[in-house]
């Protein structure tokens, strides 16, 4: 499951030009240093830190959490409704989506993703999402956008990469998912930095609850 992230800002598309900008070989490798110490957090219960926003030479990583709670449910039933079919819960965000390819607990998805702040950005995106037990009680999934590419062609750095990492844990009768994501966009200019950053947080945080409760609303069906 995505958590629809996204870093796009109104503030880009005031301060810095729309046209197509590069993914350079620095950014890449601050972004997997980055994952490699951050990724997967959710597997350590307590673990999950609030959103950060981290400046990475010729990037932003935006680091978000959530968590929910399912009633009246187990994780078994949780992680069934989840593989099956495959795709997110609706929501407004997601215009299309459908299953790839199925391999034992790992599945190929395709999203077409749909932002907007002052103007729409839609993308065509796919995401490999493997379910991993740890226990009885507890399950983890990691999702991984393996392609990311503005429809229309072009790439304006709104959104060049997106993980997200989730558990399921039972407590009692009743099953919490809590859920990490990591997004990497363009730089913001340093002098817009100060208005940039809470526009940021907002749209991250906006569109990061907005996954959290379709999905609730989701899961609370499948437990009746």
């Amino acid at each position: 499951m995505k958590p629809l992230t996204c870093m796009i800002s109104a503030v880009f598309i005031l301060s810095v030009p729309l046209g197509a900008v590069e993914l350079g070989r620095e950014t890449i490798a601050a972004w997997n240093a980055y994952v490699a110490r951050n990724g997967d957090r959710p597997a350590r219960p307590g673990s999950v830190p609030p959103g950060t926003i981290m400046d990475i030479p010729g990037g932003t990583i935006y680091h978000s959490s959530g968590s929910i709670v399912i009633r009246n449910t187990t994780v078994d039933r949780v992680v069934r409704a989840l593989m099956y079919p495959g795709t997110p819960p609706a929501q407004e965000d997601v215009l299309e989506s459908r299953v790839m390819s199925r391999n034992g607990n790992t599945l190929r998805v395709y999203l077409k993703l749909a932002r907007s702040a002052i103007v729409t950005v839609v993308y065509d995106t796919e995401h490999d999402v493997t379910f991993t037990r740890h226990a009885p009680g507890m399950v983890t999934s990691r999702s991984v956008a393996t392609r990311i590419a503005e429809s229309g062609g072009g790439d304006r750095g709104f959104l060049w990469r997106l993980n997200s990492y989730w558990r399921y844990t039972q407590v009692g009768p009743d099953v919490r998912v809590d859920l990490e994501s990591l997004s990497l966009s363009r730089s913001v200019p340093r002098v817009a930095r100060a208005v940039a950053r809470p526009m940021i947080d907002r749209i991250a945080r906006e569109s990061l609850e907005r996954t959290l409760v379709s999905l609730q609303r989701f899961l609370q069906a499948a437990a009746v």
